[in-house]
């Protein structure tokens, strides 16, 4: 739960950095972002009414102007949110983001806009996408011109469990709560509806399984596979399989007796991708 706090302390450090009543406000995560690179970042913060709103949850990182030849979109924060066309909604932070007040007159603040400088959500402006996020999905960030700290603050998911779907095409997911966990643990996470395949010498399985590819330290990613037969070490010293999530060369992740190369262990806030590859699954993540 690195760089995870709660409490007053997080309220205090968050006052007035984002559209959050610092009052309500129990818990915050920080990502470092070097200059220009996009991160995949898993949303696990609503906000205080539920609502999982980009300009209530996420702040942090320093604003471009909007200008009329658009050149703030070379230039500012990004976020780009899978949407249900198959692409992306992209919002960018603004300084000066155009929005209708209370007395319904034209107005400007910071925030993360549309495409054409309008803040998200804001109906009577025109705002052509609705700044609502999804817990469990994720996004891809990028602070443009300069290294920043991307903050999600609000409240930890209230229900005991959060169900999120993986289809058989590649997604962008994430845990749902701000917590670190490994993919071969049930406490933390449970799936249903894998079609698990079996290990085979010629590696075959690697173009049938279910996958999971998560983003390294090296530029690459983590590859994970969901077998029938993955091997492992028994508590016997003996060789064993199960069904679990392998690696490349089917050992179950995390059993390092056994030689895995990978551990399957996710922190907080990072995204991934899932396949289903077959079919659709489910994981339900827990608190």
């Amino acid at each position: 739960m690195k760089k995870l706090m709660f409490g007053m302390a997080a309220a205090l450090a968050l006052c007035g950095m984002a559209d959050i009543e610092s009052k309500n406000v129990v818990g915050y995560q920080t990502k470092e972002l070097e200059k220009g690179k996009f991160y995949i970042l898993g949303v696990q913060f609503e906000g205080m009414d539920g609502v999982v709103d980009i300009n209530k949850i996420c702040s942090g990182l320093i604003g471009s102007d909007y200008d009329d030849d658009f050149a703030f979109r070379s230039t500012a924060p990004q976020v780009q949110v899978p949407n249900a066309k198959g692409g992306y909604d992209i919002y960018y932070y603004l300084n000066d983001g155009y929005f209708v007040n209370e007395q319904g007159e034209d107005d400007e603040k910071a925030g993360w806009c549309d495409l054409w400088g309008t803040i998200a959500g804001d109906d009577e402006a025109g705002a052509e996408i609705s700044g609502e996020l999804s817990l469990g999905v994720s996004a891809w960030v990028k602070s443009v011109q300069n290294a920043g700290e991307f903050l999600q603050a609000g409240q930890v998911p209230s229900d005991d469990t959060i169900e999120v779907n993986a289809p058989a095409s590649f997604a962008l997911r994430s845990n749902a709560y701000p917590v670190a966990f490994n993919l071969n643990d049930a406490t933390k996470v449970e799936f249903s509806g894998l079609t698990g395949v079996d290990y085979d010498d010629d590696f075959a399985f690697r173009q049938t399984a279910p996958q999971i590819q998560v983003p390294n330290a090296k530029g690459g990613y983590d590859i994970y596979y969901y077998l029938n037969n993955g091997y492992f070490v028994n508590e016997q010293g003996e060789d064993d399989e199960k069904a679990g999530w392998c690696d490349l060369w089917g050992t179950i992740a995390g059993d390092e007796e056994a030689g895995a190369e990978i551990s399957g262990d996710i922190d907080v806030a990072q995204g991934f991708w899932t396949k289903g590859v077959g079919s659709a699954f489910k994981m339900t993540f827990k608190k």
